[in-house]
């Protein structure tokens, strides 16, 4: 068996398994959805808050763009998109690496190194990390979140957790380069590890901030126009699922953080909305990212085919 038939066996089962658990998800998501009167309002606000969420992926494409290219990587845009919607569909897989492995997989095929795409992976966790704790913070100043007993504790753990992934980074890249420098300079053909310059990390951080704020957008078009509930409070959301966001992404092997982001929503949200709503919006946002994630990969997969074709 050759290595292109093998290649095609693994990505065909890769695939089969991530729409296996997508399909759970989707289906249990849908299960436990609240009762919607739907009407032209609500799927109008519906497809607007899928949009949105979508959104999310272009600027995730940008993100990957700028750091590929700081790193003199040669890929156009338009492919770091392809890779990222299709890659991203592996988070659905038990064990929170399954879009890394995609995107290091989809990636050298378009020549891009492994050590490359390793250190952008590296780069965006923590500028991640490093944003969605910032908004958290800064939330936890303004809302009293009832549901845990002394937020200063809870601060002072983001703060202590966001100084990590600030220097984690250099700190790793220094010690690898100085102590593994030999077996380093072997694997990545004489390139050392390093930071990206300054810009490029300022532009990364406002995209990622962006995108924090898109949800908090997203669930408040929700709050508003499908629970009805009369303010607006998007930096409320936004610090609820902020902070909700981190600690599922940090918790290993829950498949895109699946119940400890929606169990953190409830709870950070009880001090402003009633429990159904809180409920509601946890759930209906769960089962827009999951429409969001699997349209993307269709939209992204079908492109590839149809580019391949007019090759």
């Amino acid at each position: 068996m050759n290595k292109k038939r093998i290649k095609f066996i693994l990505t065909l089962l890769f695939v089969c398994i991530s729409f296996g658990f997508f399909a759970f998800y989707l289906y249990r998501n849908y299960q436990n959805l609240p009762y919607i009167h739907w009407n032209a309002q609500t799927v109008l606000v519906s497809v607007l808050a899928l949009f949105i969420y979508t959104g999310n992926f272009l600027i995730a494409g940008t993100i990957w763009f700028i750091l590929l290219k700081d790193y003199g990587a040669k890929i156009e845009w338009k492919e770091t998109l392809r890779i990222i919607s299709v890659s991203q569909f592996g988070k659905y897989l038990p064990g929170n690496i399954g879009q890394h492995v995609g995107r290091v997989v989809l990636a050298n095929e378009k020549e891009v190194p492994i050590i490359t795409t390793l250190q952008t992976l590296f780069i965006e966790s923590a500028i991640l990390a490093i944003a969605g704790i910032s908004i958290s913070v800064l939330g936890f100043f303004f809302y009293s979140f009832q549901s845990f007993h002394d937020s200063r504790i809870v601060i002072i753990q983001l703060i202590v957790l966001a100084l990590v992934a600030l220097f984690l980074p250099k700190f790793f890249f220094f010690i690898v380069n100085r102590y593994a420098k030999g077996r380093l300079l072997k694997f990545t053909g004489g390139v050392q590890l390093r930071i990206p310059k300054l810009f490029a990390l300022i532009q990364v951080s406002v995209l990622y901030i962006i995108t924090f704020f898109n949800i908090g957008i997203v669930l408040d078009l929700i709050a508003k126009n499908i629970f009805e509930y009369p303010d607006s409070n998007i930096f409320l959301l936004t610090t609820a699922f902020a902070w909700s966001w981190i600690l599922g992404y940090l918790t290993p092997g829950a498949p895109a953080g699946l119940g400890i982001r929606e169990a953190i929503i409830v709870a950070s949200l009880s001090s402003q909305y009633e429990p159904g709503i809180a409920i509601g919006l946890s759930v209906i946002l769960r089962f827009i990212t999951t429409i969001g994630d699997g349209a993307v990969f269709l939209i992204a997969s079908y492109y590839k085919k149809i580019h391949q074709t007019l090759k």
